[in-house]
């Protein structure tokens, strides 16, 4: 549970980012200068690590119920 709790800070967080560094460059689709280009790349990895974070648990259930299915 804490996992899932710490992704959804993550994501949430990324998000005011998002908010944040998009009012000061512009809501602009492509990179405007090489700061927002690592704003963007900042972004994009925190989402990555968020969403990795929050499937763990979904992969410690699916070995635990294989374990099930071995010791039948």
């Amino acid at each position: 549970m804490k996992n899932i709790i710490l992704a959804k800070t993550l994501i949430v967080l990324n998000l005011l980012y998002i908010v944040i560094y998009n009012s000061y460059f512009g809501w602009n689709l492509h990179p405007m200068s090489d700061a927002e280009r690592i704003c963007d790349t900042i972004v994009h990895y925190v989402d990555i690590v968020a969403i990795f974070i929050y499937l763990l648990p979904l992969a410690d259930l699916y070995e635990k119920s294989l374990k099930k299915l071995e010791d039948k």
